[in-house]
């Protein structure tokens, strides 16, 4: 019924829909493909090879005693705030699907790998919109902050199941060929649903209430809220963190083996955290302290 409905808002508003799938269409080229698609790449290879998992040895050394982490969780969450949404999310699916997670532990990382990379933040929403690294710098701290957040609820049940073992033997080329297969159909989903949410986005004019915008899609929500300069930091720090509905069905498209039981919570969590932290930082800004 919903799709039906949404359906003949994008029939009732159809210049408005293709303005907007237009602009869904300018941000996949110029954005979502040339940062989400070579991490999607190596980060798939280093599922698959096992090398991944070593350096998540390396990382499970500070993350398990912190936050319960084992080696291929910690990679995820490594993955996920590098490579941003949905670059950890399908390194959880990955790990699950290759042997190296659990899948209860594997939806647990979903609670706290899905989030978004210093590429965006400090770049587009720090340099871009509000013409700041610094503020970007900020909106990412408070990004990281809010995914250490979900870690240290969810991450305990995630030590278990990373053995090298367990992967399939493979030619490297033959690897990185299917990899590029994978992540190529994986993008292709990705954008699909940016352009299809622009374009509702546009049809209904949601850009009248920032807020509601990033509550379906990130970045256009980010970009609304920068008209309101310092007071709309907050908020785009929580934005950031909840990623949309946008990027939740990116998750489920990129991870559709694994159940959410356990992702939403973690978004509500991490969207929080990276929120407070965002508006104490305005205020010691206000200060002079930081």
């Amino acid at each position: 019924m919903a799709a039906i409905i949404l359906c003949f808002v994008l029939i009732a508003f159809p210049e408005r829909a293709l303005a907007g799938a237009g602009l869904g269409l300018e941000l996949c080229l110029k954005a979502v493909v040339p940062s989400l698609l070579p991490f999607m790449l190596i980060s798939t290879i280093a599922v698959r090879s096992g090398w991944g998992v070593k350096l998540g040895r390396l990382l499970s050394v500070v993350l398990r005693p912190l936050f319960g982490l084992g080696p291929a969780a910690s990679m995820c969450l490594v993955t996920g705030l590098l490579g941003g949404y949905p670059c950890g999310a399908r390194a959880a699916a990955q790990c699950a699907e290759n042997g190296l997670m659990t899948k209860d532990a594997a939806e647990r990382a979903l609670a706290f790998c899905n989030n978004s990379g210093p590429l965006f933040i400090i770049g587009t929403a720090g340099v871009a919109i509000y013409g700041s690294a610094k503020i970007g710098a900020e909106l990412y701290v408070c990004h990281v902050l809010g995914a250490l957040a979900a870690a240290a609820v969810f991450g305990r049940g995630t030590g278990h199941g990373a053995a090298d073992t367990a992967l399939r033997k493979q030619k490297f080329g033959s690897l990185v060929g299917d990899a590029a297969m994978d992540c190529g159909a994986a993008i292709l989903s990705v954008c699909s649903l940016v352009i299809t949410f622009s374009a509702l986005i546009e049809a209904l004019r949601l850009y009248r209430w920032p807020a509601a915008v990033g509550f379906f899609e990130v970045s256009r929500g980010v970009k609304e809220l920068g008209r309101f300069g310092e007071a709309g930091l907050p908020l785009a720090a929580a934005c950031l963190s909840w990623g949309g509905f946008s990027v939740h069905f990116q998750t489920e498209a990129v991870a559709p083996g694994l159940s959410k039981k356990y992702y939403y919570a973690g978004k509500i969590i991490s969207t929080l955290i990276s929120g407070l932290a965002m508006l104490v930082c305005v205020k010691l800004n206000k200060a002079g302290i930081v």
